[in-house]
């Protein structure tokens, strides 16, 4: 992987492909290689680019506090580094977190974002804390009788199911191998962003949940979408919290219609919200028109 100098760090990356430009950002404890699928689908059209967080795998943490706003800084220098812009964000959970921060700040990088079920409690604190009443005792309790590792295991069972029960042990260790990066993540300072904020954010973008993930990331994923001004509410059928990694066609698709639309300069519209099912065939009103997903 080529390294990066940015920020006061150094970020691993991976790149491939031909287009428009696309980077992504994983999740609590990932990297790049999560991204290893999509990158597959859709490195045939786009320049993909994956990284590392700081902090994660072969990405150094740096010396400064490691927050979601530094790792929006990182993301927006990473764009400036290699003269990305303007780029299409594709980012789930923690990862789309940040891209919102990003959107918010940076928005002279981006030409649109794809926001995968962020965990923003800031818009819906009660689903924070909701979320972590089901969620911190098993942690505690892994931790306290297994070390960090169970307790990744802990979290990841609870909130992301569907794609612990998909990956293999490598895989796992993997997400592992970043215990670290779960308790600075869990204990460091939450982003804050208002609802209020998220009304003047311009930048056009998809907001895509799953229909089974837990109630709290998905009311969040929603009240996300209801203040984006410029924005599409995709939901993708039997699927939970890692929708690139449990309905990986879908997802991918998704991106590929949203990015078609960005290139023809089509002003996107507040519509009515839809499901998809894993076959990428819209159902009820259409997002996107249902002629831009073939089945």
């Amino acid at each position: 992987m080529p390294t990066a100098t940015v920020n006061g760090t150094r970020l691993h990356y991976r790149r491939s492909g031909q287009g428009p430009t696309l980077l992504f950002i994983h999740g609590m404890c990932g990297d790049a290689d999560v991204w290893a699928d999509q990158v597959a689908r859709l490195s045939d059209r786009f320049d993909c680019v994956s990284y590392d967080r700081r902090g994660h795998s072969r990405s150094a943490p740096g010396e400064q506090e490691i927050t979601d706003a530094l790792h929006a800084d990182d993301a927006a220098a990473l764009i400036e580094e290699l003269q990305l812009e303007p780029v299409l964000l594709v980012a789930s959970s923690g990862g789309a977190r940040i891209a919102v921060d990003v959107a918010r700040r940076y928005p002279v990088l981006l030409r649109g974002a794809v926001l995968s079920e962020p965990p923003l409690f800031s818009i819906d604190p009660a689903a924070g804390r909701a979320l972590l009443a089901d969620v911190r005792p098993g942690v505690e309790r892994a931790l306290r009788d297994g070390g960090p590792s169970a307790a990744v295991d802990a979290f990841f069972t609870a909130v992301c199911p569907g794609l612990w029960h998909r990956i293999d042990e490598r895989g796992k260790d993997r997400y592992r191998a970043n215990a670290d990066m779960l308790f600075a993540d869990l204990q460091g300072p939450p982003l804050e962003i208002t609802t209020t904020d998220l009304e003047t954010i311009a930048v056009p973008s998809v907001v895509i949940a799953g229909t089974v993930s837990h109630p709290s990331l998905r009311a969040t994923a929603r009240t996300l979408a209801e203040h984006l001004p410029d924005v599409r509410f995709v939901e993708l059928d039997d699927c939970g919290h890692v929708t690139y990694a449990e309905q990986p066609a879908a997802f991918a698709q998704a991106v590929s219609t949203f990015a078609d639309e960005l290139s023809s300069s089509s002003k996107l519209r507040r519509m009515p919200s839809t499901s998809t099912s894993a076959s990428g065939a819209a159902s009820g009103s259409a997002v996107i028109p249902t002629s831009r997903w073939p089945s």
